[in-house]
C-alpha cells in the first residue's frame, strides 16, 4: 500500500573471555522498527481490505483521485459525499504511524568447580518501549481509532469530519536471573547430565493512551492541545513475578539406554497464596535397538523412544483481582465507582496439561534415507473459565476451573532420503505428515455445555452454526421470499483439519543450490468475513447479475426469486437441541420475488463482529503452497580468503511464491481464519552470509 513503508534495524553484540576457571560471556542485541503508516487490518476503517475490496464501487479508477484534497485539509477530493473515504486520502490523512524500540541482553558467568562440575550464574533483561500516533485530518468520512498500546485497545468511532488525534506510549521490561549447578560425569559406561538451579523472573508492562475529543481546533494541528473537548486519557500497568527452583538428571548405558527425568516447581504471583505453587516433572527415555542387532549394512540405526511431559499454564495478570468499575464524568464532573458483576475466584488452580509420546527413527543406507514415526496424546484440564451463575446473586459469573477435559491425539511422519549423491551432485528431500484431533474425554456436569455434539469422545473442535431451514428434500425453506434459518445450532464440521502435510528438496550441482519448499492442509472449516461481506456490499463478480442490474434501474422492484420452497401449510415442533419432534407442514416451490439486494443479504447474513455465519460462508481450509524457492551460490575459497572470512554465500529467495485454495480466492487460509485479511506478502530479495 501507499505511504507503508516498514523500516527495521537490528544490532548484536557478542563475546566471550576466559579467565582461569571462569568464562565470562555477554551479548546485547538493539531492534529498530518504524513505519509512517501501519495501517489496522480487521473490520475496521484503516483496512484498505475493507475499504476498497468491500465498500469502493469497481466501477472507477481510483489512480483518477490522487489529488485528493478539493480544499486543502478541509475538504477531500472522493467519488463519495460519505461513509468512504478517498484511497489515497485514507493512506496519507489516515495514519497509524509506529516507532518501537527494543533492546535485550545477557551476561553469564560459569565457574569450573573441576572438570566435571560447573556453576553458573546469568542475567538476561529485555527492554522496549512503544509509541504510536494516529492522525486522522479534518474532512473524514470515517472515525478515529486506538493506538492499542494498552491490552484491549479498540477502535473509536465517532470524530467524523473534525479530525483526531491518538498517541500511545507503551514501555516495559522483563529480567531473568538464574543460578545454575551442573554435572557432566562419566562412572564406566554411565555417563551423567545433570543440573539444579532457580530462576526469579520479573516483568512489568504500562502504558498511557490520550486522544482528542470532538475534533480539532485547527486542522493538520495533531496535538492534544487541539482537541475541542477535554481529552480522554487510560493507562494500564501489569505486572508478574515467577519464582521457580528445577532440576534435571540424565543417565545414559553405554550407546544403548537413554534416561532423562526433570522436575520444576513454580511461584507465580498472578496466583493467590494457596494456589500459586505448582509442580510440573518430565520424563523420557530412548532405546536404541540396532546396538543389540547384528551389524547389517543396511541398517544403521533402530530407536525407539517415549516421553511423558506436564505443564502448568497459570492465569494471567490480575485475573483474580476484583476492581471497582469507575465511569468518569457520571455526574458532571463526578465519576462514580460500581462493584464488579463478577466473582473472581481467588483459589484457582493453573490450567494444566500431560503429553504422552511415542516413536520410532530407523535410519538406513549409511544413514542416506531415514523413518520417523510419533504418535502423541495431549490430555488438557483445569480449564479456567467465566461460569455464569443466577443474578439472583448479586453477580452474573465466576472465575473457576471447570472439571472438563479435551485430549488432542495425534500422529507424525517423517520421511528423509539423499537420492543422488556424486562427486558435483546431491539431492536432498524431506517430507512430513502429520494429523491430529481433539476429542472430549471428560465433561463437567454442571458448565459443559449442553449440546448434542459435546460429549465424551465426541470431536471438541467442532463448527457450529445456524443453518438453513429445509424440506425433507433438502430445499431452502422461504418465508415472504427469503431463506428461513434456524433458531437451533447445528453442527456443520470441524475447524482442524484432517492432515497437513510439507515437502522440502535442495538439489546441490558443485557451488550452486536449488532449494524449495512446500506444504498444505488438507481439510477443516473457517469462515470467511472478506467474501461474506463481498456478496453483502455487491462487491464479488458473482454477484453481477441481470436482477442485480434490475435492481439499480428499477429500484424497489421485486424481480428475484430464490431456489427453493415455502410452507402452505401445517407447523413443526422441535425440543430443545432442535431435532423435530412433529412436522405436518406441506410446500410448494418459492414463488414470492424479493428484490435481489434483500435476498443476497440474507443468504449471507454473518457479521464481522459475531453471530453465525450462513453455511455458503464456511469455507474449507484446504490449500496448497510453495512456502520457499531459493538459489546459491558458494563463493570459491581463494575468493573468501581474500577478506579473511573462512566462507561466503550468495542467496536470491523468493517466499509465499504460489497459492492455490480448494475454496478460498480473495485471502489466504494459512492462518486458519480470515477477517479482512491482507493478501500474503510474497518475498523476493537476496541474502549475502560471510562466516569468519
Amino acid at each position: 500500500y501507499p505511504n507503508a513503508t516498514f523500516d527495521k534495524s537490528t544490532f548484536s553484540l557478542g563475546g566471550d573471555m576466559k579467565i582461569n576457571k571462569f568464562l565470562l560471556t555477554a551479548s546485547m542485541a538493539y531492534n529498530k522498527q518504524a513505519s509512517p503508516n501501519k495501517g489496522f487490518s480487521g473490520y475496521t476503517g484503516y483496512d484498505p481490505m475493507y475499504n476498497l475490496l468491500i465498500w469502493s464501487a469497481p466501477d472507477y479508477d481510483i489512480r483518477d483521485y490522487k489529488d485528493y484534497w478539493l480544499i486543502k485539509n478541509e475538504v477531500q477530493n472522493s467519488s463519495y459525499t460519505s461513509t468512504n473515504n478517498n484511497p489515497y486520502f485514507d493512506r496519507y490523512e489516515r495514519t497509524h504511524s509506529i516507532n518501537r524500540d527494543i533492546f535485550n541482553g545477557s551476561v553469564s558467568l560459569d565457574y569450573d568447580f573441576t572438570s566435571w562440575l560447573k556453576g553458573t550464574v546469568r542475567s538476561g533483561f529485555d527492554i522496549y518501549s512503544d509509541r504510536q500516533d494516529i492522525t486522522v485530518s479534518k474532512g473524514s468520512f470515517q472515525g478515529a481509532g486506538s493506538a492499542t498500546v494498552l491490552a484491549g485497545g479498540t477502535q473509536v468511532w465517532g470524530e467524523s469530519q473534525r479530525g483526531s488525534y491518538n498517541i500511545g506510549l507503551g514501555r516495559g521490561y522483563s529480567l531473568n536471573n538464574d543460578l545454575l549447578l551442573s554435572a557432566d560425569k562419566s562412572f564406566g559406561d554411565v555417563r551423567m547430565e545433570s543440573f539444579i538451579g532457580g530462576t526469579i523472573y520479573y516483568t512489568q508492562n504500562d502504558g498511557m493512551e490520550a486522544r482528542t475529543q470532538g475534533g480539532l481546533t485547527i486542522p493538520a494541528f495533531y496535538s492534544l492541545k487541539a482537541s475541542v473537548n477535554p481529552a480522554a486519557v487510560s493507562s494500564v500497568m501489569y505486572k508478574q513475578q515467577v519464582n521457580s527452583l528445577y532440576g534435571r538428571l540424565a543417565l545414559s548405558w553405554k550407546s544403548l539406554l537413554y534416561g532423562e527425568a526433570t522436575l520444576r516447581n513454580d511461584w507465580s504471583s498472578t496466583l493467590s497464596e494457596t494456589t500459586r505453587s505448582y509442580l510440573y516433572p518430565s520424563l523420557s527415555g530412548s532405546f536404541i535397538v540396532s546396538e543389540l542387532l547384528p551389524k547389517y549394512n543396511w541398517l544403521s540405526l533402530w530407536k525407539l523412544r517415549g516421553s511423558w511431559t506436564a505443564s502448568k499454564t497459570p492465569a494471567g495478570v490480575y485475573s483474580i483481582n476484583s476492581v471497582y468499575n469507575i465511569t468518569s464524568n457520571a455526574w458532571g464532573n463526578l465519576s462514580s465507582a460500581a462493584y464488579p458483576s463478577a466473582i473472581r475466584g481467588t483459589d484457582v488452580l493453573p490450567e494444566s496439561a500431560s503429553t504422552f509420546e511415542i516413536g520410532t527413527a530407523v535410519n538406513v543406507l549409511k544413514n542416506r534415507a531415514s523413518i520417523d514415526v510419533a504418535f502423541y496424546q495431549k490430555r488438557m484440564y483445569d480449564f479456567l473459565r467465566w461460569a455464569p451463575i443466577s443474578p439472583a446473586s448479586g453477580f452474573t459469573s465466576n472465575y473457576i476451573n471447570i472439571d472438563e477435559e479435551i485430549t488432542r491425539k495425534g500422529v507424525e511422519v517423517t520421511l528423509n532420503a539423499t537420492p543422488v549423491v556424486t562427486q558435483d551432485w546431491q539431492w536432498d528431500v524431506s517430507l512430513n505428515w502429520s494429523k491430529y484431533a481433539r476429542y472430549y474425554t471428560q465433561l463437567d456436569s454442571v458448565y459443559s455445555t449442553d449440546r448434542p455434539w459435546v460429549k465424551v469422545g465426541e470431536r471438541a473442535d467442532h463448527y457450529v452454526l445456524n443453518d438453513y431451514q429445509k424440506d425433507p428434500q433438502g430445499n431452502i425453506i422461504h418465508n415472504n421470499g427469503l431463506p428461513l434459518y434456524s433458531s437451533y445450532q447445528s453442527l456443520f464440521g470441524y475447524y482442524d483439519p484432517d492432515w497437513l502435510w510439507g515437502i522440502s528438496s535442495s538439489l546441490k550441482y558443485k557451488d550452486f543450490t536449488f532449494g524449495i519448499s512446500l506444504d498444505g492442509r488438507v481439510g477443516g472449516i473457517a469462515q470467511t468475513t472478506t467474501e461474506m461481506y463481498m456478496w453483502r456490499a455487491g462487491s464479488h463478480p458473482q454477484s453481477v447479475v441481470a436482477e442485480r442490474f434490475l435492481d439499480a434501474n428499477q429500484p424497489g422492484t421485486k424481480n428475484y426469486v430464490g431456489q427453493g420452497v415455502k410452507v402452505v401449510s401445517g407447523s413443526a415442533t422441535y425440543d430443545t437441541y432442535g431435532n423435530i419432534t412433529s412436522d405436518n407442514r406441506t410446500y410448494a416451490p418459492n414463488d414470492v420475488a424479493v428484490t435481489y439486494q434483500t435476498y443476497i443479504n440474507n443468504l449471507h447474513r454473518g457479521t464481522a463482529w459475531g453471530g453465525s455465519p450462513s453455511t455458503l460462508d464456511a469455507y474449507s481450509t484446504t490449500f496448497f503452497k510453495i512456502r520457499e524457492v531459493s538459489l546459491s551460490y558458494t563463493l570459491p575459497k581463494s575468493v573468501v580468503e581474500k577478506f579473511r572470512a573462512n566462507n561466503a554465500t550468495l542467496s536470491a529467495v523468493g517466499q509465499n511464491v504460489f497459492l492455490w485454495a480448494k475454496q478460498f480466492k480473495y485471502s489466504d487460509p494459512d492462518g486458519g481464519s480470515d477477517n479482512f485479511s491482507d493478501p500474503s506478502i510474497r518475498y523476493l530479495g537476496f541474502n549475502l552470509r560471510v562466516v569468519f
